[in-house]
């Protein structure tokens, strides 16, 4: 792997039509190059940060990431609501958690089935990478570490639009009126006296000055084992194995001096389960505070009857154009997630015209994005 280096020069990978096209970024522009191999000797040691699409990555913002307590906490309580959100993921390929670079601020990641096939066309290319992430996850990295508080990330890609409004994440496809809407939601949902301001529109450039100061390590995403990396699993080994003869001599030489405190630190444990067995419904689980940390966050919200799969399915349905197809729903406890096609994106703003001021059933569009003369969208419901 290249080594990395602390200057903002880099190389840059994004793939136009599933063919990666190199550049290289000089602190302020992009300059096409044919490949790092042709450049000069000088360049080829540069760092490479390879920009996948949106696409491949399904992105959520816990409620836990509002709330107050350690991160270890509101990890737990966080995995515990995606499970309830997502609750047909496997846990191979299911919900994971992304923090950012200052670690206090957490994200719900999911891969797209497509990722994995994605990772084995590209192999090579993501093989050289230092830090292989989506532009929203850039977006989202540089908007915390510079404290921005609003942004907007126009994709010029696929046309989406991501935004920041009041430390809440929006997706939509992009245009104008769409995004003033969600501004003036913002604002009202803020409780502002005046309307909210967007303090940053990103651009590409933008976002490629922050990823040095975000660190690569930090900017990569989950990706799945691509084939041919068992190489490398002779030298994982050993060092596996030297670091845990090192942990071991640690322990060891430390064991003597921890008795006490150990035999005090089970007392107060056992002191605690008990306290949480009077208020939880065992098993307990391994973060018994993180699940009433959850339960907080649902007794806090507004009694509601429970959501009418018949009735939903039915409504979108009755909304629906010729060509609506339901990939695939899940619902929870005050809102689910609803994965259709569509034929074009025109067909998708009529249904979400048709589907609104509907009751006590409100849809958001989560994501949208195009595949196989077809938009896969996937849309929130809350009730």
């Amino acid at each position: 792997m290249p080594r990395t280096s602390t200057s903002n020069h880099f190389f840059v990978v994004r793939f136009t039509k599933d063919v990666p096209v190199w550049e290289r970024f000089d602190g302020q522009t992009l300059h096409p190059v044919p490949h790092p191999d042709q450049a000069s000797k000088s360049l080829r040691s540069l760092p490479v940060l390879v920009l996948i699409p949106d696409r491949l990555f399904f992105f959520y913002q816990p409620e836990s990431d509002h709330h107050s307590g350690s991160l270890r906490q509101r990890t737990a309580a966080a995995r515990l609501e995606l499970e309830q959100v997502f609750p047909a993921q496997t846990t191979e390929n299911g919900p994971g958690i992304v923090l950012d670079a200052g670690r206090t601020h957490l994200l719900g990641c999911l891969p797209h089935p497509e990722l994995t096939e994605f990772a084995r066309r590209h192999q090579d290319v993501l093989a050289r990478a230092n830090a292989v992430t989506t532009p929203f996850f850039l977006a989202w990295n540089a908007g915390h570490r510079r404290r921005i508080e609003s942004w907007v990330w126009n994709n010029p890609e696929d046309g989406t639009t991501a935004a920041m409004l009041h430390g809440q994440m929006t997706f939509f496809p992009g245009n104008g009126a769409e995004l003033e809407t969600r501004i003036g939601e913002a604002s009202g949902a803020g409780n502002t006296e005046r309307s909210l301001q967007v303090d940053t529109q990103w651009s590409l450039p933008d976002l490629l000055q922050a990823a040095p100061d975000i660190g690569w390590s930090q900017l990569r995403l989950p990706l799945p084992a691509a084939a041919g990396e068992g190489s490398d699993l002779g030298g994982l080994v050993r060092w596996w194995i030297a670091a845990t003869l090192l942990g071991v001599l640690i322990c060891t030489g430390q064991a003597l001096r921890l008795t006490d405190q150990q035999a005090q630190v089970e007392h107060w444990e056992q002191a605690t389960n008990r306290l949480y067995a009077e208020v939880l419904t065992p098993p307990l689980g391994d973060d018994p505070f993180g699940r009433l940390l959850f339960r907080h966050s649902q007794l806090q919200g507004p009694v509601q009857s429970g959501p009418d799969a018949l009735a939903m399915l039915g409504l979108l349905s009755a909304s629906a154009p010729p060509e609506f197809h339901v990939e695939n729903f899940s619902l929870g406890p005050n809102s689910g997630i609803i994965r259709a096609r569509l034929a074009d994106y025109e067909q998708l703003e009529s249904l979400l015209k048709a589907l609104e001021g509907q009751g006590r059933l409100r849809f958001d569009l989560d994501q949208a994005s195009s595949a196989d003369d077809a938009v896969l969208a996937t849309l929130r419901v809350s009730y």
